[in-house]
């Protein structure tokens, strides 16, 4: 695995025995004083607004209220949900694959090697046109189990779904052609399914394969470290988490095998893990009884690759609770130039938009506070070009009020560091903790206006990102 020690490093992220991840004394003293500089920060937004009665700024400060909410739940409540012992029912692994002559075989090599060996591994070559399918027919004679199923390109949900209809077990565990776990990453999961029966879909620590490539792969290695670490240990917490990425994820098939057939109906190629999600998240009474609006809603994300681990992971949350292990590690490889993270950004952007509208019909019924966090984003994915327009134009040129930007930098760089040092005193071995306040900017400045583009194409169906 001379690859792998070359591109990544190891996470050194530990769990405590109480199922909380661990951080010194130090780190603490950091994100309660980050705590406070962010309270003081929305403070003076708020006020500012008032004292120019100018609502607009007050809405402005909606962001920062929402980082703080999700901060302060993450760090404080969080517990890693593995516990107790893994059992040894059968796990289908299902491993959709397309155009990975480079990473294949190791992908496939660290399923075998994990420490839970009741697993069946269905590979499912998607109409690779590069040498993958000679590497799968290869690897099916070193390890006798591994079913590899070659069929004609339909996309990834047509993928999954053939290797859901090949599987036997009652765990189904999904990993990207691009991703590598960890040998106790399966066990992990199934610690968490043998011992908490209302959970009916995980998903993984995902950290960057390549982070150390360029400057581009090790600012996404801290916005994944954020991304699971902080963002998804708050929704863990509520039993909400929004997304299982399709990197690593884990369904009961209970949970999903309603959802299924829609996929194989579906003539459009492009959104698998995002569509499960959100069938496993979603009620009988979301499912069945929904306005013809809803259900219309439904059936269109089936239609789509571009958030497969979305929509699917959401079709759970009432009747099953969706969450975070920490303790369960995947390494996945990421976009090395701008163009194709730009691409990959748009396609989740799409995917995004399309099963919250489905999720948005049913979610308000949930925990006030998951709520409140789940349509405070879907609310600002598309107002927040118009709120920098108002902050960097509208204060400064119209208003002459030069302090109102500074400070919405100023809370953006802030929140950026919290995450930053945050990642730094959990796993001490992170190298790319400091790129995290410039990617705030970007995220803040740059990736927010991909929501036009992302409308604009809503109706294409593109992987888009090989």
């Amino acid at each position: 695995m001379a690859l792998q020690l070359e591109l990544h490093d190891k996470s050194e992220q530990t769990i405590n025995s109480s199922g909380r991840i661990h951080i010194n004394k130090v780190g603490w003293l950091i994100r309660l004083s980050i705590i406070t500089g962010l309270i003081g920060v929305i403070v003076y937004n708020l006020s500012q607004g008032i004292l120019l009665r100018d609502p607009l700024v007050a809405y402005s400060t909606i962001m920062p209220i929402h980082a703080l909410l999700v901060i302060m739940i993450g760090w404080l409540f969080y517990k890693n949900p593995a516990t107790g012992k893994a059992g040894n029912e059968l796990v289908s692994v299902i491993v959709p694959v397309y155009n990975q002559e480079s990473m294949i075989d190791i992908v496939i090599d660290a399923i075998y090697s994990s420490s839970y060996k009741n697993v069946e591994v269905i590979a499912v070559n998607d109409g690779s046109k590069d040498k993958t399918r000679q590497i799968l027919d290869n690897l099916a004679k070193k390890y006798p189990t591994l079913n590899v199923i070659h069929k004609k390109n339909e996309g990834k949900r047509q993928a999954v779904a053939t290797g859901f209809y090949k599987s036997k077990g009652n765990i189904l565990v999904l990993i990207d052609s691009d991703s590598v776990i960890d040998k106790h990453a399966i066990k992990e999961f199934m610690k968490t399914f043998s011992n908490n029966p209302d959970v009916g879909s995980v998903v993984g620590y995902a950290k960057v394969w390549n982070a150390k490539k360029n400057f581009l792969t090790k600012c996404q290695d801290v916005w994944y470290d954020y991304a699971f670490n902080i963002h998804k240990t708050t929704e863990s917490y509520l039993g909400n988490v929004m997304c299982c990425s399709g990197c690593l994820a884990g369904y009961r098939r209970e949970a999903i095998e309603r959802f299924i057939p829609y996929w194989l109906k579906s003539k459009i190629q492009n959104s698998d893990d995002r569509d499960l999600t959100t069938y496993v998240i979603a009620n009988q009474w979301a499912k069945q009884e929904l306005t013809p609006l809803s259900k219309k809603l439904m059936e269109n994300c089936a239609n789509y690759d571009d958030a497969e681990d979305r929509i699917l992971t959401a079709q759970t949350l009432v009747e099953w609770k969706s969450v975070y292990v920490a303790s369960a590690i995947v390494y996945t490889d990421v976009p090395e130039k701008i163009r194709g993270y730009i691409r990959q950004q748009t396609r989740w952007k799409k995917g995004y938009i399309r099963s919250n509208f489905f999720v948005s019909t049913f979610f308000w019924k949930k925990n006030p506070i998951i709520s409140s966090i789940f349509y405070t984003e879907f609310m600002t994915t598309f107002t927040a070009p118009f709120i920098t327009l108002v902050v960097f134009v509208y204060e400064p040129f119209i208003l002459k009020n030069y302090i109102v930007p500074l400070a919405f930098v100023g809370g953006s760089l802030l929140v950026g560091l919290a995450h930053g040092l945050d990642y730094k005193f959990r796993d001490p071995k992170s190298k790319t903790w400091k790129y995290k306040p410039i990617m705030n900017l970007f995220t803040s400045f740059g990736l927010s206006w991909l929501i036009f583009p992302a409308i604009l194409t809503l109706r294409k169906n593109q992987w888009l990102t090989r």
